[in-house]
């Protein structure tokens, strides 16, 4: 198996934070636990987690922008490196932030946490943005009721109060 085109990191990332757990071989591989198949498929989920965050931060994705791009790639390499350690033996699973389990829990909450915290850093190194902030919005402000299509269409909402209702003739407003 190899890394999918969309995600960041790499085996050899993960490895150079893990090799305690290698056992002698000099990277993971088909008899390692666990092994680079599996490495490379929390690679892919994290990358996974990571992409469809930073979607819902508005980014193109994948990111490109070599600079974002390392900091992607340590965020996938530290949570994939979580799940290689949950791999090994432990001691049990309790509901704690920092146990076996929460690496599980956290995992999308962390990705959007770092999404939201990195967004607008990233818009200002010129990655690609998908969907703005302002998409969807529309002005429909208008200076008088006059000026609208449907000032007297009773089958549409009406504003509740029209722009200058409440002016007093002959005193100066400014």
């Amino acid at each position: 198996m190899t890394i999918r085109g969309d995600s960041y990191a790499s085996a050899a990332e993960v490895t150079a934070l893990t090799r305690h757990l290698l056992d002698g071989q000099s990277a993971f591989n088909s008899t390692t636990r666990p092994t680079v198949t599996e490495v490379e498929k929390f690679i892919d989920r994290a990358s996974g987690a990571l992409n469809v965050s930073l979607s819902k931060a508005g980014l193109t994705t994948p990111v490109t922008n070599t600079t974002a791009k390392l900091l992607c790639d340590d965020w996938v390499v530290a949570r994939s490196v979580e799940l290689v350690e949950l791999t090994q033996r432990g001691e049990g699973f309790s509901g704690e932030a920092a146990s076996r389990t929460g690496a599980f829990k956290g995992l999308y909450t962390q990705a959007d946490e770092f999404a939201e915290a990195n967004a607008l850093g990233f818009k200002r190194l010129g990655v690609g943005v998908a969907h703005p902030k302002h998409e969807g919005l529309a002005f429909t402000g208008m200076a008088t009721q006059a000026n609208r299509a449907d000032p007297s269409d009773a089958s549409l909402a009406q504003p509740a109060f029209r722009r200058g209702l409440f002016d007093q003739p002959g005193i100066n407003s400014t």
